[in-house]
């Protein structure tokens, strides 16, 4: 049986979204494109410059089709192509990107939780890919606390992320608030929840996944 919600859930409320910071991120976005874009056309005497253009280029397009990806998708229907997978193994996926992707010093997990989990693969990694950028545990360590929960009657597996790293400057606020968002909304077609807890000295976010009978 599917514990998956269904992929017409409600997208983020709008008032979740700073729509000036938006336009901000996309004019920036958008400046950067035409400013390589001519460095390019006007660099084609020079070698090394050209490639230096070219490769901005394509780091500019690849940004602000990344941003504009994310934004849609915070509003557009979502399909899960749902599969089955230990909760264990996800636990696992979240500390080796964690080590490897974000660069954190040390990732300790403590409990442990039995069950399967149904979930979209590319989907859950998109929002896994939010969390942990948000708690950005880049040189410090992140601990990872795994249990058995309930949510309204309904079993599941808790997984607790706390990440000892001190906030940092954000580039781009909009675009983390967007990836949050996502984040929040592709959980919830997972029929699962995800919250936040900041803190003084740290960041914890909680995620609540059901698990299969």
């Amino acid at each position: 049986m599917s514990i998956l919600a269904s992929s017409s859930s409600e997208p983020p409320p709008m008032n979740e979204f700073d729509s000036f910071a938006i336009v901000g991120d996309l004019e920036l976005l958008l400046d950067q494109l035409y400013y390589w874009a001519q460095r390019a056309q006007e660099s084609r005497g020079n070698a090394n410059d050209a490639r230096l253009a070219g490769r901005m280029l394509e780091a500019a397009t690849a940004n602000l089709e990344a941003f504009v990806t994310t934004l849609l998708d915070c509003f557009r229907p979502l399909e899960l192509v749902p599969v089955r997978m230990p909760a264990a193994d996800l636990v696992s996926a979240i500390a080796m990107r964690a080590r490897g992707d974000l660069g954190a010093a040390s990732v300790t997990v403590t409990g442990g939780a039995d069950g399967i989990v149904s979930v979209d693969v590319a989907q859950l990694t998109r929002a896994l890919s939010a969390i942990l950028h948000r708690l950005d545990p880049r040189g410090a360590g992140l601990h990872l606390v795994v249990g058995r929960a309930e949510r309204g009657g309904r079993r599941g597996v808790e997984i607790v992320l706390r990440s000892d790293a001190k906030p940092r400057t954000r580039v781009s606020h909009s675009r983390v608030e967007l990836e949050w968002a996502l984040a929040r909304r592709i959980v919830a077609l997972h029929a699962g929840e995800v919250q936040e807890r900041p803190g003084s000295r740290d960041r914890t976010i909680v995620l609540f996944l059901l698990t299969d009978l």
